[in-house]
Parts: structure tokens; C-alpha cells; sequence
């Protein structure tokens, strides 16, 4: 007997009645690499690890700063958080610049990493008021470009599909019907 796990049931339930909040990705083979599977579902790697950690990296870090002010880490000037943001934050851009596939894992580390930077990067706005304008400058200033290119290069996993031409009515985005979509046969099991 298994035992309830409140994860996997919303999960399940989600991605039967609608699967595009899970994963809002084309469900073909190639943009296989933009998902992970949990429970049977496919689900966005960048929304269900970003998210998350970032949120989770930034309440840490509060919570940590309200529990221990005088920890070396809140002693370190305003500068001291960007740059460990945007050092965190540079694998990921790295990676995104260099050509290849990457593994899961890899994209995973590379995705988290991007988070746990954008919340050192973000955390100056929380406790810092002087420094709230210029925060929040760099954090839209990487942020905006950032999405800016996701989008641009959205469409370049297309490439060599046989439906590319048709997209968006490709059989890639019938989201209407996901257990017929491509690589989803698995859900038809549960």
C-alpha cells in the first residue's frame, strides 16, 4: 500500500484535466529536453525548479537575516550580494550560450543555480532601502533580456521537426487532447 502524497495526487490531477499548466511546452520530441517527468506528468523544468528555488532561496535568506543579523553573510556590502548573484546567475548564461545538448541534470543545476542567483540579486530590495532602486534596475535589467531571448529563440527547437511549417497547429500543441499528443502515451496507463 502506498502511502497519500498530497504532491503526486495534485500533480495527477492537474495534468488529466490540464495538462498546459504543468507544462506549457510543445509535447513533441523536441522540446522533450525543456521537460522533466514527475508522476507520470510532464512538467516545465524552468517553472517547476526556477520558481520554486527562487522563492525558496529568497525566503531563506530573509528568514536567515531576521534569525541571524550578525551572520557574516548580512555584513557584506550591497555589491557583495550582486556579484554572488550574477555569479550564480553566469552558468546558466554560460550555458545557454555554448551549443550542444545538455543532460537533465545539467539543466536542472544550470536552472537552479539561475534562481538561488536572482534571489541573492533580489535580496538588496528587501533590507537594503537604499539600495531598492538600483536592485531592482539590475534585477529588470537582467530579467528583461533574459525573457526577451527565451522568446526570440523560442521557436528554434522547431528545427527539423516535420510539422515546424504547421506550428502552432502542429500535433506538438494539441494540448486539447494530451493523451494523443506525441510522447505522452504513457498517461494513457494511469
Amino acid at each position: 500500500m502506498t502511502m497519500w502524497n498530497p504532491v503526486r495526487e495534485v500533480v495527477r490531477r492537474i495534468g488529466a484535466h490540464d495538462p498546459l499548466l504543468l507544462s506549457h511546452h510543445p509535447t513533441c520530441k523536441y522540446y522533450s529536453h525543456h521537460t522533466f517527468e514527475l508522476y507520470g506528468r510532464q512538467l516545465c523544468m524552468g517553472c517547476f525548479v526556477v520558481y520554486p528555488v527562487g522563492f525558496v532561496s529568497l525566503l531563506t535568506l530573509v528568514v536567515a537575516r531576521l534569525l541571524w543579523p550578525e551572520a557574516t553573510l548580512f555584513g557584506l556590502g550591497t555589491g557583495a550580494f550582486y556579484a554572488l548573484g550574477f555569479a550564480l546567475i553566469a552558468p546558466m548564461v554560460a550555458d545557454k550560450a555554448l551549443s550542444g545538448n545538455r543532460s537533465a541534470g545539467r539543466r536542472m543545476a544550470g536552472k537552479a543555480s539561475l534562481a538561488v542567483g536572482l534571489a541573492f540579486l533580489a535580496f538588496p530590495f528587501v533590507y537594503r532601502p537604499a539600495a531598492r532602486w538600483t536592485t531592482a534596475g539590475l534585477f529588470l535589467g537582467f530579467l528583461v533580456p533574459y525573457v526577451a531571448y527565451k522568446g526570440l529563440t523560442a521557436r528554434d527547437d522547431c528545427r527539423g521537426c516535420p510539422e515546424a511549417e504547421d506550428f502552432p497547429d502542429c500535433s506538438g500543441m494539441a494540448f486539447d487532447d494530451p493523451i494523443e499528443a506525441p510522447g505522452l502515451e504513457e498517461q494513457r496507463t494511469e
